[in-house]
């Protein structure tokens, strides 16, 4: 099973900067999630809100502002004035940063209109389709990519009872639906009943299995068991110290 660091070692860092980036790879991950949102320019910033209020020095709305608005706001002063250097890092930054050995998981926050800009991005960096994990609540985002991206890994993230309606069938319908995308796998919350429900379906077809997140080393340790390929947690450090005891 793979570590990845959720938004990076965010119980030790803020979330989404370079700070909790470099912190991760220091803690011998398998890779690092992220989320991203599409600006009123068209450049692709790592965030995981729609606006800047709960982690920024200022009030922005991502989508109807610029990078060049974004790109001076302190994003790391919330969670400790150490961190008060720290900015919101572009994508394109991330891909040429972050080492290659490392799995890049990429939720994607906004709707269609990232399709063509995050194309255009990957395109350029062919090279790292191997290690990059492109993933959404948004059914259609990820289906829409698939159809460009056929050589890519694509997830659907489901939360039952959230983007998914809960129903007597309602795992059967999440096979279906990633069936028809024809996308890689699956991503969910460590609900450890929904797991167990998905997991034979899952490793029958062979895909990626991620679920998020987990930072409770007894709950890692059962997910491993039920054949969870990739788990996301903010302690990346303490959850693979407990797997290797």
């Amino acid at each position: 099973m793979k570590i990845i660091a959720h938004r990076g070692a965010s119980f030790y860092a803020p979330e989404n900067t370079w700070a909790a980036f470099n912190l991760a790879i220091t803690q011998q991950v398998d890779g690092i999630e992220m989320d991203v949102h599409l600006t009123k320019d068209k450049k692709i910033v790592v965030i995981h809100d729609l606006n800047t209020d709960r982690t920024g020095s200022e009030s922005h709305i991502i989508e109807d502002s610029s990078y060049e608005v974004l790109k001076d706001i302190d994003v790391g002063s919330w969670y400790g004035t150490e961190f008060n250097t720290e900015k919101i890092p572009l994508l394109e930054d991330v891909l040429n940063k972050i080492p290659q050995n490392l799995e890049l998981y990429i939720e994607i926050k906004s709707d269609l209109k990232i399709i063509d800009p995050l194309l255009e991005l990957i395109h350029k960096y062919t090279e790292q389709k191997n290690r990059l994990v492109l993933f959404s609540f948004n059914l259609e985002v990820v289906s829409t990519l698939k159809k460009y991206l056929p050589d890519h890994t694509l997830l659907w993230i489901v939360e039952y009872g959230y983007n998914h309606a809960l129903s007597k069938n309602m795992y059967q319908e999440t096979i279906t639906k990633v069936e028809k995308a024809h996308l890689d796998g699956l991503s969910t919350l460590a609900d450890l009943r929904h797991c167990q429900n998905l997991a034979p379906e899952i490793i029958k077809r062979q895909w990626i299995f991620n679920v998020w997140t987990v930072d409770n080393p007894a709950l890692a340790r059962k997910l491993k068991e039920l054949g969870v390929t990739s788990l996301s947690t903010n302690r990346p450090d303490w959850i693979i110290k407990a797997l290797k005891s």
